[in-house]
């Protein structure tokens, strides 16, 4: 049976009566909320189905119950899983060793908020984030069910256990009555009696005493599935392959209900509103309210035609378990939509329009449908080709239909006749918008030919000639003061007494395609375009509102305003409603933002996509609802009735991840040193919106201020520093405000040793250690740098002295050699020759001494480059060949190092001219990993290097050379033999870094060759 259809029912008015007003299966006392609105179709509710891709642990669902703090838990034939209307948390033997096995037989909440799990494999409890084995009543275990003093009934294959806080205080038999000790199903009625099915019979305890009933007292089969009490003491009762019967008043009375197999009943629940929901095992799920009987079944989107499971949450949601299906939910919508589902002739709406009657009248590809009440009419024309479009009830209320070839159609005695057509002058177009101004003339609007005025049984046409900016049409309105508006492909013109008038207009406007136009209660006209937002005129100043200034789309397809001023929007993809004062206040610059309340198919349309450019493209009825035609059906809302459940759930933290490692949150937690990446998940259970809540998040310790966050339900943390932080998370809903319980979380981020404070105490102590060395380096560098100039004073003094003495021994043999030139000339080449000695010897230690100070070819040079240079002009002229070689890759050094070096080469060579009368020398420099090595050979007659044997020197010699290379940390190594020449070796090791420390802290003041 198809939706919508009645169905009379053979029973008995006033035992369905009594059925209707009993029932009551199930319902928590907290439960305010309002129940599914009887008066739609089932295919009106909001329907959504969750299946295994999202989430679900298993398709065949056998239990389903709402706890306290907001969850929705569903047991599966392959685990039990979590919901808090977005995603599933699953748990099942792998995770959860307190769940013995997968298949999920019941689950009920006891009044300590404590959730009872019962499997085949026994029964478990869950309670503040914790599961446990219960293992009193062991795997035998069969439905459990609280009572109200907090006690717990369960049973299984050893009869009826009563248990109260953890222990079995009663275990009832067949020794105590029992019919069977194989007990089933068990309820407590509101009467305190023990109703529970054994596998023969339905037993009864009150009072200490059990009675058994069976088919002999009126049950049509002894095997009882299921027991539905009632908060009027009623019970409902379920038997295999039979119908359901009902004791009252001592005895049992069945229901009967036609063409519904009773033996494919397998769930029943009464709602609040007194609708019986029927979940059958192989024709979906059924609905009985009065004498109307409705179907929903695979064929309507059921997730699967055999029914295993029904529950109706707090909020009156309708919650469908079914067997290799999924979950199905069934909520109301604030939007009510009549598709084709519905009877609508096909599910794409052009116009709406309401008629003094008070009917809804609806353009479709496949005629004009009237909504009367709940039931709808379909006209079609004569002409199969001619689509239905532009709707308009004039003065005398008759009902104009717009045409796709421009004529305009009036329903006449239930038929659709030609009014107006070619004809008449009206051009051949899609005719989209029709209106009828004060005096009653009719405009019509069509996508070619121009404007249309037909008055008095003529017509005129305004077209671009006229001053209109295009002849395609697509939207008109009149203004209070008779102006008649028209919107184009670019933008809009304006009709006054029969002239085009101008209008000041703005550039974003200008060929722009208008498809839609209101003037509301104060005269404002809103204008509606296609790609680039909704315009404001009012005293001929424009404001524009895009996605910029928080429109959802810049397509506007309808415009509206209703009893609050608000103005609604239908869009490409969804209905909006703007608040009057937001849009005033862009409109004044005092806000640069709206704040849209934006609706979709969550609240109650088969499809969110609106339909424009005819019109009307939105209808307030005189009831104050709202109608908008879609890509799918036309939809209803009623602004002062929004289903927009404003409370904030809670918020609650579910893991928290570290280093995507999952930490426990059942005691203090504690993170170790290192941890790189935190991870904290959190959800506020809402079971009807979950897509109007809302989240801020806050880390104490880190961020500033409040996060926020819309959907991905987690905060990501990275390279923490040590110390004690608090986490916390607030929900809230798009519509209302944040709740008043934030969730919170601490956590200490312990450090490693080198972040405690003791090592940064001991850090700063070794950095004023080495503030101290450095200052201590620093005293030395200047004793060192004090020293070289005295160094250099001492030299300029020795050449002071040397000179003046040399100088002076010159002037005397000079006039020596003078005065004997005339009283003994003889003597005079002995003087001359002496002054030249005197000469030579004053200039080479001149000369020594300022190569002593600062060589100067040294300046820029590297190493090998100063040795080259200085042996070749110390040794210029007075040598016959000199040969430099040098092998390895050369290092940095530092200045006086290579001067250290430099100068023991010279002195060498020195030797060798001076001293060895040498005609050859040779020098070799080697750059080794582990040192430096300078040779310097010559030919010259040697010497005999044995101690006690006086050798030639000129005051400095070997006795400097060994000096440079203690202070370059060298060792210096001179051999030589009679006739075979000398050779001088220098061997520099290099250091390592820590050796290099450990010298520079010890104010070693040695001259470093590695930079």
């Amino acid at each position: 049976m198809c939706s919508g259809e009645r169905q009379a029912i053979g029973w008995p008015t006033q035992c369905l009566a009594r059925l209707l007003l009993g029932l009551l299966l199930l319902i928590a006392p907290w439960q305010l909320a309002n129940a599914l609105d009887p008066t739609k179709a089932i295919t009106q509710y909001v329907h959504t189905v969750w299946r295994t891709a999202d989430g679900l642990p298993q398709n065949s669902v056998n239990r389903i119950l709402e706890t306290r703090d907001g969850y929705l838990w569903v047991g599966t034939q392959a685990g039990l899983a979590r919901f808090d209307g977005v995603r599933f948390t699953v748990f099942d033997h792998t995770n959860t060793p307190a769940l013995k096995n997968d298949w999920i037989l019941n689950l009920v909440e006891d009044r300590q908020g404590t959730l009872w799990i019962t499997s085949n494999g026994g029964t478990a409890s869950f309670r503040d984030g914790v599961f446990s084995n219960f293992d009193v009543v062991g795997e035998d275990a069969g439905p459990l069910t609280p009572d109200s003093d907090g006690s717990l009934w369960v049973g299984g294959s050893a009869g009826l256990r009563h248990i109260r806080n953890g222990k079995v205080i009663k275990v009832y038999t067949t020794a105590d009555g029992l019919s069977s000790d194989d007990v089933g199903r068990i309820v407590v009625g509101k009467d305190h009696s023990v109703w529970f099915a054994t596998s023969n019979a339905l037993n009864r305890l009150s009072n200490g005493r059990i009675q058994v009933y069976s088919v002999k007292d009126g049950l049509p089969n002894n095997e009882v599935t299921g027991l539905y009490p009632t908060a009027d003491g009623t019970l409902w009762i379920k038997t295999r392959n039979a119908d359901v019967v009902r004791w009252i008043n001592g005895h049992f009375e069945p229901l009967t209900i036609p063409d519904v197999d009773g033996g494919s009943v397998r769930t029943m629940l009464l709602d609040r509103d007194g609708n019986l929901w029927i979940g059958s095992g192989t024709e979906g799920l059924l609905r009985l309210r009065g004498q109307q009987l409705s179907r929903f079944t695979t064929k309507d989107g059921l997730s699967s035609d055999a029914v295993t499971s029904l529950y109706e949450d707090r909020d009156g949601n309708l919650w469908v378990g079914t067997n290799a299906g999924g979950l199905d939910r069934f909520r109301d919508g604030s939007f009510t939509t009549y598709a084709k589902e519905e009877g609508l002739s096909s599910d794409q709406a052009y116009a709406v329009i309401e008629d003094r009657a008070g009917d809804i009248w609806v353009t479709t590809p496949d005629g004009l449908d009237q909504l009367h009440g709940n039931q709808i009419r379909v006209y079609r024309t004569d002409d199969k080709l001619l689509d239905t479009w532009a709707l308009l009830e004039d003065h005398a209320s008759n009902l104009l239909v717009g045409t796709s070839r421009g004529g305009v159609l009036r329903l006449t005695d239930g038929r659709l006749v030609s009014m107006l057509s070619d004809r008449d002058g009206i051009p051949p177009y899609h005719l989209g918008a029709m209106l009828e101004d004060a005096r009653h003339a009719l405009w019509l609007a069509p996508r070619g030919g121009g404007l249309v005025r037909y008055a008095d049984g003529k017509t005129s046409v305004f077209t671009m000639s006229a001053g209109l900016h295009s002849n395609r049409l697509f939207a008109l309105t009149e203004g209070m003061d008779g102006t008649i508006w028209i919107g184009s492909n670019a933008g809009i013109d304006s009709i006054k007494d029969g002239h085009v008038a101008s209008l000041p207009t703005t550039a974003n406007l200008v060929g722009s395609l208008v498809i839609s136009l209101y003037s509301d209660s104060g005269n404002t006209l809103w204008i509606g375009t296609a790609g680039r937002g909704l315009f404001r005129l009012e005293n001929r100043r424009f404001t524009q509102y895009t996605t910029h200034q928080g429109l959802p789309d810049d397509t506007v397809n309808s415009i509206v305003e209703d009893s609050a001023r608000n103005l609604w929007i239908g869009s490409d993809h969804d209905v909006v409603r703007l608040a009057r004062q937001d849009l005033d206040a862009v409109a004044a610059g005092s806000s640069r933002t709206l704040t849209p309340l934006v609706f979709g198919n969550a609240d109650g349309m088969k499809s969110a996509e609106t339909n424009g450019a005819t019109h009307p493209s939105v209808w307030r009825a005189r009831d104050g609802r709202l109608w908008f035609p879609t890509t799918r059906g036309v939809v209803v809302v009623d602004p002062m009735r929004l289903l927009l459940n404003d409370r904030p759930p809670p918020a609650r933290i579910e893991d928290m991840l570290v280093d995507d490692l999952q930490a426990s949150l059942n005691g203090p937690v504690r993170l170790k040193p290192g941890t790189r990446r935190i991870e904290i998940r959190y959800t506020a259970p809402a079971l009807s919106s979950p897509e109007r809540t809302r989240f801020r998040y806050r880390l104490d310790g880190f961020d500033e201020q409040w996060m926020a966050d819309g959907v991905q339900r987690m905060a990501q943390y990275t390279n923490l520093s040590p110390g004690h932080y608090r986490f916390r998370v607030d929900a809230g809903t798009t519509t209302g405000g944040w709740s008043a319980q934030e969730a919170v979380i601490d956590f200490d981020l312990r450090p490693y040793f080198y972040q405690t404070a003791w090592f940064r105490f001991l850090c700063a102590f070794a950095g004023l250690a080495l503030l101290w060395g450095a200052y201590r380096l620093r005293v030395a560098w200047l004793h060192a740098r004090a020293a070289v100039l005295e160094e250099r004073q001492r030299i300029a003094s020795d050449i002071h002295d040397s000179l003046a003495q040399g100088l002076s021994g010159i002037v005397f043999q000079t006039e020596a050699a003078i005065l004997s030139m005339k009283r003994a000339p003889g003597m005079t080449l002995t003087h001359v020759v002496a002054a030249r000695d005197l000469a030579e010897s004053s200039l080479d230690d001149a000369r020594y001494s300022v190569w002593s100070l600062s060589p100067p070819v040294l300046d820029h040079k590297n190493l090998l480059e100063s040795l080259s240079s200085m042996a070749r002009q110390f040794s210029r002229g007075r040598i016959e060949e000199l040969d430099i070689t040098s092998s390895g890759t050369a290092w940095s050094m530092r200045p006086e190092a290579r001067h250290h070096i430099v100068l023991v080469a010279q002195e060498a060579i020195s030797n060798a001219i001076q001293h060895g009368n040498a005609h050859r020398i040779s020098i070799d420099l080697t750059f080794a990993s582990d040192a430096l090595r300078l040779t310097v050979s010559d030919d010259g007659i040697g010497f005999n290097p044995e101690p006690g044997v006086k050798q030639p020197t000129r005051g400095y010699g070997t006795r400097n050379m060994h000096h440079r290379a203690e202070r370059l940390g060298a060792t210096l190594d001179v051999t030589s033999e009679v006739g075979a020449g000398t050779t001088v070796s220098l061997c520099i090791p290099r250091l390592g870094l820590l050796a290099r420390l450990w010298r520079v802290l010890r104010g070693d003041s040695i001259a470093r060759v590695d930079g």
